[in-house]
């Protein structure tokens, strides 16, 4: 804050006027780094600057609330709906703000149910998965020879032949954005 003063001088006649101008510091935000998450909680990491940062929702589906609060740089968010939402840092001092944004994607976790094994009499077996949120893909992940499927890899009813009698292992794996969950089932081959 700086105090100025005019003065006007005519003769030995002389007047002043002060004037007062508060300089500030223009704020840099940086919001930090954005991401992918699995679930409605996201921690965001701003890097506090000069004077008062502010976190807001820009966009995105759902309402969003932070903890402790919104003027914490390590705040959390819950959102109340899966999507992709921007939050933006504003830093404020004095009469001068600056503003940064991050994107987060919030994924609903996959609970990968593979179903159930068992034992086959003959070289194919109808795998049976339960399928929850995101797609889901069949594998061998053990057995002696090797597979065919009927279907699509990605299809949850699935009817599997192999090319020799023994043990098998089959995984089923669900990927929903960047969130994944995976099960698997053993069937014997008589």
């Amino acid at each position: 804050t700086y105090t100025f003063l005019w003065t006007e001088i005519n003769g030995t006649c002389t007047v002043s006027s002060p004037v007062t101008v508060n300089f500030y510091q223009m704020p840099i935000a940086n919001a930090g780094t954005g991401g992918n998450e699995c679930d409605l909680n996201f921690n965001l990491r701003a890097v506090p600057g000069i004077g008062t940062g502010t976190w807001t929702k820009t966009s995105g589906p759902g309402t969003a609330t932070f903890a402790p609060n919104a003027n914490s740089v390590n705040a959390e968010v819950t959102v109340s709906v899966y999507g992709t939402y921007v939050f933006t840092w504003t830093e404020t001092n004095g009469t001068c703000s600056s503003s940064a944004s991050v994107t987060v994607s919030f994924y609903q976790q996959p609970v990968a149910n593979a179903g159930t094994g068992g034992n086959e009499c003959d070289l194919n077996f109808t795998l049976n998965a339960t399928p929850s949120v995101g797609s889901g893909t069949w594998t061998k992940t053990g057995g002696p020879g090797t597979v065919v499927f009927t279907s699509s890899v990605s299809s949850p009813s699935n009817v599997v032949t192999v090319s020799e009698y023994g043990t098998y292992t089959f995984t089923w794996t669900e990927v929903n954005g960047t969130c994944s969950s995976n099960a698997s089932v053993t069937v014997n081959f008589y």
